[in-house]
């Protein structure tokens, strides 16, 4: 799995387990939805630590809870 597909994986997390959609958390991240779209399906292949900095702010996390999940397994994740 790369990482952007796992920083989806785990935005989409979060939105389930708080019943929020995307266009909602744009709003509260402040970045535009034409991003968040391009990440959540994949389209986006790198992404920069401010974009999911947003993210988190958007999702009133912290990075650490953020990245605190098996989806971000350094055995696991592809680092191309």
């Amino acid at each position: 799995m790369t990482i952007s597909t796992a920083i989806s994986k785990r935005i989409d997390e979060f939105l389930y387990s708080r019943g929020i959609t995307l266009y909602k958390l744009a709003k509260d991240s402040t970045l535009p939805i034409a991003t968040l779209q391009n990440l959540y399906r994949g389209q986006t292949k790198t992404t920069s630590l401010t974009v999911v900095f947003k993210v988190c702010s958007g999702l009133n996390v912290t990075p650490l809870e953020f990245f605190d999940s098996p989806l971000f397994s350094l055995i696991d994740l592809e680092l191309d």
